[in-house]
């Protein structure tokens, strides 16, 4: 019924409009186009993955690392698809894969609105951290 499989660009079209669809999503326009998106299943080909039901892509997780930490980004099943495991499956099929490439500690963004996401977040063993910022700097528009 539900399968997962490795995220590959052919999929981009339907992912982004998954993604624009998505309460609790962030979008931000370079880092979120098609080739920025091929850059980067390129260097994480073993770690993004998708959730097809009836050949129609109902979830997503990308995910990678520097080699060092493990990010995951977009990690999201579509609302009438949610409460029935497909988010844990996807998160530890993609916290095994970067476990098998030497990561040891995963960190992630996720919007202090997005009730629904930190508390699944929560509930699968990650910890919100008050002590750092989160800083960041556009360098090309």
């Amino acid at each position: 019924m539900y399968k997962i499989k490795a995220m590959n660009i052919e999929d981009y079209n339907e992912i982004i409009s998954l993604w624009k669809n998505t309460d609790g999503i962030g979008l931000s326009g370079n880092d979120d186009s098609k080739e920025s998106i091929e850059i980067f299943l390129n260097k994480n080909p073993n770690t993004c993955f998708v959730v097809e039901y009836k050949k129609e892509i109902i979830g997503t997780i990308m995910a990678g690392s520097d080699g060092r930490r493990g990010h995951i980004y977009h990690l999201m099943i579509k609302p009438e698809h949610r409460r029935n495991g497909l988010g844990k499956k996807l998160l530890e099929k993609t916290e095994k894969a970067l476990k098998k490439e030497g990561i040891r500690k995963i960190f992630l963004v996720a919007f202090k609105k997005n009730k629904i996401g930190n508390i699944f977040w929560k509930n699968n063993g990650y910890e919100i951290r008050n002590d750092l910022n989160y800083i960041d700097k556009i360098i090309d528009e």
